[in-house]
């Protein structure tokens, strides 16, 4: 069962144009304007659709949504492939990317802690089983960075032809899951859009709120200054290449502090995820400072590393938490409804911090991340006490 789980896993998060579907619209003829409505249909398709989703998700069961976001990939894919035809088919791939985004976005999560729940007792490690989950999307990531890379070197239409290839082995995994039933609430009735809201808020969710809100705000900060760090390894006059390798190494500490975070006992993952916190704003203060200072590559290279590396040791952990927080019966749409408030923090943000590059230089925008990461700390440890993690408490009795 578990093999089928890490098979979706992995091609679930296999895109291999993640960082080149720029150039390959560029390359096609398309303008930088053009191209941002594009960036936009995605962004907006994501914010509009995600909570909905997980809704049908926590209605329906999580299965038939994690297909049809396999069915949307294979579409975006082809339509990219076709993209030299039109800008309607541009358009028309942006919109079935932001299915193919949106539809598993935290509807996945709430999967594998729903086959956790039904099969604690022959997992042996459940933690470690979810954080195996996350690794993998990170391994996978990595993967098609490497592998894109390599096949449009030879040929666009090869990449995308790969990508339709690799779209369709989602969509069989999908389809290969084993069926979860839809969540129920205490009375036996399917959760219904008149109940969500005062599911979601009612008192002894009050803790989820506070660690959802604050984790948006987190991993907002956090993503925003990881795209951030392409164009101050550029102000360093860094090649492409070179800034592919150093998120590439990047990448490779997430994916192993993902998998380290997994296999240590819950109680070192409490103390991990708490202490882990703090990595976060330090890791935007050092780039802040980079460009100042001696060996500037180097120091910003080095706060990449711990971004990323403390993302992978934190997020997975953290997830975990909110579902273990999270109405049983709609855990995808709790989840959901974080990862939109942090899409729109990010929308917010990155005009603004735009402003303050072009006025104050790189520098001032990861200062002011790094006070923004460090605010979210302490609601965060915060919320991380309203209660005490399922598997903690029974490793202690």
């Amino acid at each position: 069962m578990w093999t089928r789980v890490y098979a979706f896993s992995f091609f679930s998060s296999l895109y291999l144009d993640q960082y080149l579907w720029i150039v390959y619209l560029l390359h096609l003829g398309y303008s930088p304007a053009l191209i941002g409505v594009v960036y936009g249909v995605v962004q907006a398709g994501r914010l509009a659709l995600d909570v909905p989703s997980s809704l049908l998700a926590d209605r329906l069961g999580n299965k038939a949504l994690l297909a049809a976001g396999g069915a949307a990939k294979v579409v975006a894919a082809l339509m990219f492939l076709l993209a030299q035809q039109g800008l309607g088919f541009v358009l028309a791939g942006a919109l079935a990317t932001s299915l193919a985004l949106t539809l598993p976005s935290g509807v996945d999560l709430a999967y594998v802690q729903g086959l956790l729940d039904g099969a604690a007792e022959d997992s042996g490690s459940p933690h470690r089983r979810f954080m195996n989950y996350v690794a993998t999307q990170y391994l996978s990531s990595l993967i098609g960075a490497a592998l894109g890379g390599a096949i449009a070197t030879h040929s666009f239409t090869w990449l995308y032809a790969a990508e339709t290839l690799g779209s369709a082995l989602m969509l069989a995994a999908a389809l290969a899951l084993p069926a979860l039933p839809a969540r129920r609430s205490p009375d036996g009735r399917a959760a219904d859009l008149r109940q969500t809201l005062p599911l979601l808020i009612r008192g002894g969710r009050r803790g989820f709120w506070l660690l959802g809100i604050a984790a948006a705000a987190l991993w907002a900060c956090s993503s925003v200054a990881t795209d951030y760090s392409q164009t101050l390894l550029a102000f360093l006059h860094l090649r492409p290449y070179i800034i592919s390798l150093a998120f590439a190494g990047a990448g490779v500490l997430a994916w192993l502090a993902t998998l380290l975070a997994g296999r240590v006992r819950a109680g070192v993952q409490e103390r991990l995820l708490r202490w882990g916190l703090w990595g976060y704003p330090l890791s935007a203060a050092i780039r802040a400072v980079a460009s100042a200072v001696p060996w500037a590559t180097g120091v910003a290279v080095g706060g990449i590393a711990l971004g990323r590396g403390t993302g992978g040791a934190v997020s997975g952990l953290l997830d975990r938490r909110m579902l273990d927080l999270a109405p049983t019966e709609l855990r995808a749409t709790a989840l959901s409804a974080v990862n939109s408030l942090q899409m729109g923090l990010i929308l917010a943000l990155f005009p603004l911090l735009g402003l303050l590059v072009q006025n104050s230089g790189i520098g001032s925008a990861f200062a002011v991340l790094a006070l923004g990461l460090a605010l979210c700390c302490p609601p965060l440890l915060l919320g991380l006490r309203a209660r005490a993690h399922p598997l903690k408490r029974a490793e202690d009795a």
